[in-house]
């Protein structure tokens, strides 16, 4: 998939005949095929009421993108871990595509899932970006009894509302695939 093969809709106008292609754009949120995400728009942000520009503090000079970058990747790791690697790939296509087997009305899916986004953005402005720092005091020494890949994740950097939305949505579970399916990652 290009990035020209993605329809542009006008939320909420643009969906009212309910016959949509996902994965789709809107003017509050974009769909990036090279790294298969949705991304907020500054308009979206705007909308939503997020002085991005005033309250999120950065030194980089482009620190709206900034703040809607590390949302769509906060979000999209939490999904990651929450769900586990492996259903990671039917995560990231359920959200791109949002099929009507799963999900009766798409529009309203897309919706949450944008405000889960939302709620992430406003979360790192109010709270700033705690995963910055380690849980690990290194004047007591590191805790090395237990493996990494048994520690538990502090999902402390990601807003509470966010991961009711994301769980809500069915996208935090874990489930299994069959042994030999064979997802078609390369469109969405």
């Amino acid at each position: 998939m290009i990035e020209s093969d993605i329809p542009y809709y006008d939320d909420p106008t643009g969906f009212v005949d309910g016959d949509n292609t996902y994965p789709c754009n809107t003017q509050y949120m974009v769909y990036n095929p090279l790294q298969h995400k949705y991304f907020l728009t500054e308009v979206g942000l705007n909308y939503y009421g997020v002085d991005a520009e005033r309250r999120y503090i950065s030194s980089n000079p482009n620190k709206v993108r900034e703040l809607i970058e590390k949302t769509t990747k906060k979000v999209y790791d939490t999904i990651q871990y929450l769900a586990g690697w492996k259903n990671y790939q039917v995560q990231m296509y359920r959200i791109a595509t949002v099929p009507t087997q799963l999900y009766q009305d798409r529009y309203t899916f897309r919706k949450q899932f944008e405000q889960a986004l939302i709620s992430q953005a406003n979360w790192i402005i109010d709270n700033g970006d705690s995963a910055k720092y380690s849980v690990n005091n290194m004047e007591k020494g590191a805790d090395n009894k237990t493996p990494p890949e048994e520690k538990w994740r502090d999902l402390s950097d990601v807003s509470h509302e966010t991961l009711r939305t994301l769980e809500f949505l069915g996208l935090t579970r874990w489930f299994t695939i069959a042994q030999f399916a064979r997802l078609d990652t390369s469109k969405y």
